[in-house]
Parts: structure tokens; sequence; C-alpha cells
């Protein structure tokens, strides 16, 4: 296929739809519907954080202190680069290169598995230094004030909640990757890797929010 895809080439059409354009179109739709709650849900936690920072500037910012500056910022550059070599592998179903295509992918599952590796380390940091307010045999490092208690459960729950769409996303690309090697799968299911990759994108949209929100605006002057 290295013509590349023709129009209508690389969806496998399904009977409730009349055409593959209108599949296309529903097929998108429903996708881009799904992303944007999912977007509101994290946009509500950041918010929360943001107006946390303004009413309570000297609690977050002591607890933001104590996150692994070097850690979010290597996470960033690193789904920046899988957002790139996500954006490669979809050119390359495009233009039917099935193989580079795969080779892309892989590189794309490897680089959101570094990221967990990193966060999983950053977290374990964060046990030694007492800096998990849900663990009672651990007792809270940081000043117990209900401000600083909520700065921290806030960060928890948007990373680990990220965390759970990026492990998620990773088991969905390495299963469609090996399907993908298939010789016959850019004929029928190319629009596949279309629509997976909005979904690859918007993990690392929702962290390059989390990282500024998080690491960089709460750390204070």
């Amino acid at each position: 296929m290295s013509e590349g895809l023709a129009e209508g080439v690389g969806v496998a059409r399904a009977h409730h739809f009349e055409t593959v354009a209108q599949q296309r179109r529903a097929t998108t739709l429903g996708i881009w519907a799904w992303l944007i709650t999912e977007l509101l849900l994290f946009a509500a936690l950041f918010l929360v954080a943001l107006i946390l920072r303004i009413q309570h500037p000297e609690a977050t910012v002591a607890a933001a202190r104590h996150l692994k500056f070097w850690i979010g910022a290597t996470n960033t550059v690193v789904l920046l680069v899988s957002s790139l070599t996500m954006s490669m592998a979809i050119e390359f179903s495009r233009m039917g290169w099935q193989r580079a295509m795969v080779r892309a992918m892989l590189v794309t599952a490897a680089l959101g598995s570094l990221f967990l590796v990193l966060k999983g380390y950053e977290y374990y940091a964060d046990w030694d230094e007492h800096m998990m307010p849900f663990l009672s045999s651990r007792p809270f490092a940081l000043a117990d004030t209900p401000p600083a208690r909520l700065f921290v459960n806030l960060y928890y729950v948007a990373t680990l909640l990220h965390g759970f769409h990026l492990f998620t996303g990773i088991a969905l690309l390495l299963g469609m990757t090996w399907m993908a090697a298939k010789a016959d799968f850019l004929a029928r299911h190319q629009n596949w890797i279309e629509i997976y990759g909005l979904y690859w994108h918007f993990i690392d949209l929702v962290w390059i929010l989390a990282f500024p929100i998080l690491y960089v605006v709460n750390r204070g002057p």
C-alpha cells in the first residue's frame, strides 16, 4: 500500500451506516464528545487547585514545593515526544507505510510506559517523605492544615486519574499494534489509528495543563 490509502479504504463499514464517510463522521463525533466530558472532569480539578492557590497561597505553595519538579518536567518532555511519534504513526497509516506505523506506535507505547515508571518513582518518593495525608500509618510531614491537605489530595486525584487514562491508553495501543502487524489491517481499520490518536493527544493535553498548574504556578515566586 505504498501509494497511500484511497478515500473509503481503511474502514470496515458497519451494517448500520449507509456510507464509509458517515461512519467516519459518527466515530469522530463520538470520540470528541467523550473526550470533552473527560476534559471537563480534569478542568474542574485544576480549577479548584487554582482557586485554592488564590485563597490560601502560603499553604498551597508550601505543599507544592515538595513536589518533584524535575520529574514533572521530564515527564512533560516524554509525553510531548510521544505525541510526536503518535502523529507520525497516523501519518504513516495515511501513506500506507504499515511497518513504519507499527514502529512509531511501539515507540509511543514505550514513552508512555517511561512516564508511568517516572511517576511511580515520584509516588514512592512522596511515600518515603510522608507526603500522603490519606495514609494514617505515616503522619503527614507538611503543615497539617485543610488547604495543604486539599491541595495534596487534589494532586493525587488528578495525577492518578491521568495515570489511569495513560495506562489504559498504553494497553489499547499495544493491543492495536498487535493487530496492526497483520497484512490487511490498514485496508480495513486505518481509521482506528486516527481515532486512537485523538485519545493519546488528549492524554498529553491533560498533562500539559497539569504540569504548570500543579508544579509551576503553585510553587510561588
